[in-house]
Parts: C-alpha cells; sequence; structure tokens
C-alpha cells in the first residue's frame, strides 16, 4: 500500500506546535502532549478507543489514544503543563477527549483557515499568555531544573528531583504524577525533544542534535518524535522548510 504523506506548514516554541496540513499515515496512538484538531475543509473524522467519531473540532488531553482520518486540518500541541491551553478545552475534556464545534473554540481558533499566519497565532496572547506563578512552588522548582539541566545537555534523575521536593523517590513518581497528569520519564521525553528540534532548525544535523537533547541515537529520538505527534520528523522537517520557503 503506498504510504501518504503528511503535507503542509509547521511552526514552534518552547511549549507547542502548530500544523496546518493534509493528513498523512497514522496509527491509533497516544502521547504525551495534549492535542487540538480542527478541520479546516469539512467534518474531521478521526479514531478514538470507542471507534469511529466525527466533529469539526475534538481536543485529545495528554495520553488519549486517537488516530486522525485524511482531511486538510490545523492541530495544535501542547505541553502537558501549558497554561495556554484554553479553559474550555480543559474543562470539556474533564472526563476524555472531547468533540467541538467552531462555537466552542475561542474565536482565533475558530477563524483559522489556509491563510492564517501561524507565527502570529504562536506568539498571540491566547496561545502565550503572559507567564503565570506556578499554583505550587515545590513543582515550578523541580520543572526549572530539569529544563535547565535538559538545555545544557544534561539530564537529571529521580532521586535528585525527589530532593528538591523533598520527598522519598517512590513518592515523587506518584506526586509528579497527581500533579502534571504524565510520568516524569514522559515529560522529560517531550523536553528532550525541544531541544531537539530546537538544534536541528538551527542548522544541526539529525544525529548531533539527538545525541545533543539527550537519546542515546536517531532512531531514539525518531520513536520519541513519533509518539509526541503521530507523525515522524522527517515529515515535521519537510513541513518546517515549506513554512520557511512562503
Amino acid at each position: 500500500m503506498k504510504r501518504t504523506t503528511w503535507k503542509g506548514d509547521i511552526v514552534f516554541s518552547h511549549s507547542m506546535a502548530i500544523f496546518r496540513g493534509q493528513v498523512g499515515d497514522n496509527r491509533l496512538h497516544s502521547h504525551w502532549a495534549s492535542q487540538l484538531t480542527i478541520a479546516l475543509d469539512s467534518e474531521l473524522s478521526f479514531e478514538t478507543d470507542s471507534g469511529a467519531q466525527s466533529a469539526k473540532a475534538v481536543y485529545f488531553p495528554s495520553n488519549t489514544a486517537h488516530r486522525l482520518e485524511s482531511g486538510f486540518v490545523c492541530s495544535i500541541y501542547f505541553d502537558p503543563l501549558a497554561e495556554s491551553i484554553p479553559t474550555a478545552l480543559r474543562r470539556g475534556a474533564a472526563e476524555g477527549w472531547a468533540p467541538l464545534s467552531l462555537e466552542d473554540l475561542p474565536r482565533q481558533l475558530a477563524s483559522i483557515d489556509d491563510s492564517t499566519d501561524l507565527r502570529a497565532l504562536l506568539n498571540s496572547e491566547l496561545l502565550s499568555p503572559p507567564d503565570m506563578a506556578c499554583p505550587e512552588p515545590r513543582l515550578e522548582k523541580v520543572i526549572h531544573e530539569i529544563r535547565t539541566r535538559l538545555a545544557e545537555g544534561k539530564d537529571i534523575d529521580r532521586d535528585a528531583l525527589a530532593e528538591i521536593a523533598h520527598l522519598s523517590p517512590t513518592r515523587f513518581s506518584h506526586w509528579f504524577v497527581e500533579r502534571t497528569g504524565v510520568p516524569l520519564r514522559s515529560y522529560k521525553k517531550w523536553l528532550k525533544l525541544r531541544v531537539a528540534v530546537d538544534a536541528v532548525l538551527e542548522g544541526r544535523n539529525p544525529m548531533e542534535a539527538a545525541v545533543m537533547a539527550g537519546f542515546s541515537d536517531l532512531a531514539h529520538m525518531s520513536r520519541a518524535f513519533s509518539e509526541s505527534f503521530g507523525f515522524t520528523y522527517t515529515d515535521a522537517l519537510r513541513a518546517w522548510e515549506q513554512t520557511n520557503q512562503l
């Protein structure tokens, strides 16, 4: 069977990615990024654990199994801890994935089309609000330490983070999931991907970027990317290159 590739444009920030274009091959999968997908042509067709579904838009919280059918869409991938996820989406998906109408979305998202400036949307106050104080100082310290270490090309293990939070390692693992909704290992993979993507966009070759981000090799980074977005980093790089030719 002929492979259907992802075609479109994509932009990244430190806490999210926005893809707009034609959906390519993907299988039922779940990832640590939360995802909002909006149909830009007709109605969106997708699959969940409950079977085939359709809606004008859909929001998948972190770790929700799904598969997109073909179509022209805009997908926004949010850092699991992002303050930028619109409150209406969080509320609507309190019990799992949430089908949405355009009326359910903020105006800036409901009006996305093939002429929308994705960089401007990415940097808008809706998706990049002013920094907000973390409701729990311990969690803020832990996240800051993880991000700082990874940005330096280093890692930090669970025991060291548990010490920062003044918890035992075992209790820390449960506490982190309770506070963030994702396991520590998964969240660190997401942040490592951000380091790798930034390195590629700065001109590093993919293998070098993978090692800089703390992955064992390019194959390890590729698997993590597919797990996070449902499509390969090669598809994303091709879309990014197309964006920058516009």
